[in-house]
């Protein structure tokens, strides 16, 4: 039903996506709070920014204010920021943003009032097991994502649902009621627009070819955080390697500083991170955090994903000096 119109097919593709995640917050809803989906069109830049979590949209929009000039607060539950980071890569991005802006890490938002024309947040901190007041302009809420499957009445259509939300897709992208297929965020694998393109494109072939459909090659599938530093990965991180009791793995980290461009731009901070197979050699996971890390994760991306997958394919291959995909280079040699 659109509107007041019905309207009728044999094939159906639902790529409704999802929308900002709003936290249980006593005071949130009258404090005129701000998603990501209203933070770029303010008439006028805040002065003081408080971030209610610390995921990648925090990483990216706290860069943006504070690059601006806004003063950022951030309040995270978790230890540390980005925790879907591989480890070291999370530490020291939460050490560098720790530096530059106000990061409350383990501490939950309880209370959200209106003091003039400021909101105050007051925030539980388990770390100092005590009540923190942070006061700004605007709230900004990072926390996460919902799907959108609850405004589409799929009830009436038998569709298989998660305890998310999330629609269940089998690894063609179709759901259990035939001639019905979803993609994107709406599924729940990858949150990412590169993903959701790579999916259309099995989902088009799909639907057209009922009798011969294909699964979904997730191979390789990388994300990148805008913010500064950038961050990218793909693969495993370590503590995923760590959890599923895997231990026959070796592991590589250099440093942008070590190299000629990384010290012609003075790049302390970045490092690069393989997660190799022992035995077979194989790219099992690469993390970077460092200048331009969204545009240098590709040469990996292709050495996973051509040929043998193996390390060597990026060790043996000759790179131009100084460019700065040499500390992949270095990296990749050193494991």
């Amino acid at each position: 039903m659109i509107g007041k119109e019905k309207i009728y097919s044999n094939k159906i593709l639902i790529a409704a996506g999802t929308r900002p995640s709003i936290p249980k917050i006593k005071g949130l809803v009258t404090s005129h709070y701000l998603t990501s989906d209203e933070a770029l069109r303010l008439d006028k830049q805040p002065k003081i920014l408080t971030i209610i979590g610390g995921g990648f949209v925090a990483a990216e929009l706290g860069h943006y204010f504070g690059s601006l000039g806004t003063v950022i607060n951030i309040i995270q539950k978790r230890k540390s920021l980005v925790p879907n980071e591989d480890e070291e890569i999370s530490k020291k991005f939460t050490d560098i943003f720790s530096k530059k802006y106000n990061v409350h890490l383990e501490c939950s938002p309880q209370l959200v009032t209106q003091k003039g024309d400021k909101f105050v947040v007051q925030a539980k901190s388990s770390r100092f097991n005590k009540i923190l007041e942070i006061e700004s302009d605007k709230i900004l809420l990072a926390s996460g994502r919902v799907p959108n499957s609850d405004t589409l009445d799929l009830s009436k259509t038998g569709l298989n649902i998660d305890d998310n939300g999330f629609i269940k897709v089998d690894n063609t992208l179709a759901t259990n009621v035939p001639g019905i297929f979803a993609l994107g965020d709406i599924i729940g694998r990858y949150q990412f627009r590169h993903s959701a393109n790579l999916e259309a494109q099995y989902a088009f072939y799909n639907i057209f070819n009922p009798k011969k459909k294909i699964q979904v090659d997730y191979r390789g599938m990388p994300h990148a955080i805008f913010s500064s530093p950038q961050i990218a990965g793909v693969g495993y991180t370590e503590q995923d390697l760590k959890k599923s009791g895997k231990s026959d793995y070796d592991k590589s980290i250099y440093r942008y500083i070590d190299t000629a461009m990384g010290k012609a731009i003075e790049e302390t901070e970045g490092f690069v991170k393989f997660l190799v197979g022992r035995e077979n050699r194989k790219i099992l996971g690469c993390h970077i955090i460092g200048s331009q890390a969204s545009i240098l994760i590709h040469e990996v991306l292709v050495a996973m994903k051509s040929g043998d997958g193996t390390i060597d394919n990026i060790s043996k291959t000759v790179h131009v000096h100084p460019a700065l995909s040499e500390v992949i280079s270095r990296a990749a040699i050193t494991i």
